[in-house]
């Protein structure tokens, strides 16, 4: 079906001014980049097909131009980037947000009905981590090597350098420059992102030596609490959202002060949570309107209750080798006490940016449509 401004492929309606912006010519694609090199804002009228052809495999469109140009477009390619509603197949788009539509927002009765298993390091499928880490937001691999792990977590991308360095040393010893680094129990929190600028994080807690008594992990899914949250507690849901709080880091050894303020609880532009950031070590200061101020914390300690709850929390042992992968802004992690004259309890701590790990993702998926099969 063809229309003065769009023409209809496969059931997907493509308008002629989207397809001529998106010619995969090399003239207005760089061949191996793939970035663009045409400019649609210096067309002085819409651009108007001379000819259409549709086969089987191709969109042909010769266009009333001066000079003369074709574009050639393969239907997969079209049906992987449409961006119409109507029914058809999915698209690149539609299968990013369908990832997003296969989470699992899991509390504890879910992961005592479903127990997450963790996957062998040499004999896993990367796909069987991969597939958990989007859909509950963590996954864990066993028997890792510490010599392996600076290359597994370069495979995934570059690794996010902090004070520390590449990797920070969590453990306990005199003199702590963070409540980590001590026995004390630790209650659900998300790192970094709370008082640094910092973009999406995938956090890795790597377990050098676990032989302690005490120190169990304990994971809880703060897309679900902020579900449930918001259920039965919306206006309180709502402060979360909207008034931006402090989060605080001082490093007395590296001399670094960090101060962030940001809401507790992130939408995104459809009204769905993107982003919980939490640690209540880190919440000091708040300033806050004064009328605010006592409806803030009511709706803060009732969250913190939440987080809490025996009904949210995964409480598991990790043993040495494990390595345990989260959505540093979606999963909240803490700790259990644990007596540090009984033995180890020493973890490396390293970041990758949650964009390399979904642009490898993507590029894995969607290669093909630039590079071929």
């Amino acid at each position: 079906m063809e229309n003065n401004s769009f023409i209809t492929v496969v059931g997907k309606r493509f308008h002629y001014i989207w397809l001529r912006d998106n010619c995969l010519s090399s003239k207005c694609r760089h061949p191996s980049s793939f970035q663009k090199l045409y400019d649609i804002s210096e067309l002085t009228a819409p651009p108007k097909p001379q000819s259409v052809e549709l086969t089987d495999n191709e969109l042909i469109i010769d266009w009333d131009e001066d000079p003369p140009h074709r574009s050639i477009f393969p239907i997969s390619w079209l049906m992987s980037h449409a961006y119409d509603e109507t029914a058809g197949k999915a698209s690149f788009h539609s299968k990013i947000e369908l990832r997003k539509q296969q989470e699992i927002l899991w509390d504890t009765a879910w992961i005592e009905a479903h127990p997450p298993e963790k996957h062998d390091f040499y004999s896993c499928s990367s796909q069987a981590w991969v597939d958990q880490l989007y859909t509950l937001g963590f996954a864990v691999i066993k028997n890792m090597p510490l010599s392996e792990l600076d290359n597994f977590l370069s495979s995934i991308g570059p690794i996010h350098y902090t004070e520390g360095g590449r990797f920070y040393t969590v453990k306990s010893k005199p003199g702590a420059n963070d409540i980590s680094e001590t026995g004390y129990a630790l209650p659900p929190h998300t790192d970094y992102e709370s008082y640094m600028y910092a973009s999406h994080l995938l956090q890795f807690l790597y377990f050098v030596e676990h032989k302690a008594t005490g120190g169990d992990s304990i994971l809880v899914d703060g897309f679900r609490v902020a579900q449930d949250f918001q259920k039965n507690h919306p206006d309180y849901f709502q402060i979360l959202v909207e008034t931006p709080t402090q989060f605080q880091q001082l490093y007395t050894e590296w001399e670094y002060y960090y101060r962030r303020s940001r809401p507790i609880i992130e939408l995104d532009i459809k009204g769905k949570v993107s982003g919980v950031y939490f640690g209540h070590s880190h919440a000091c200061n708040w300033d806050i309107p004064f009328d605010k101020m006592e409806k803030f914390y009511e709706a803060y300690s009732q969250f913190f209750h939440y987080l809490k709850s025996p009904d949210y929390q995964y409480h598991f042992r990790s043993e040495a080798g494990d390595c345990l992968m989260v959505q540093n802004f979606r999963v909240l992690h803490g700790r259990t006490a644990f007596d540090a004259n009984s033995g180890p309890r020493h973890l490396e701590v390293s970041y990758v940016a949650w964009d390399y790990f979904t642009a490898r993702e993507n590029f894995r998926q969607f290669k093909h449509l630039y590079l071929g099969d």
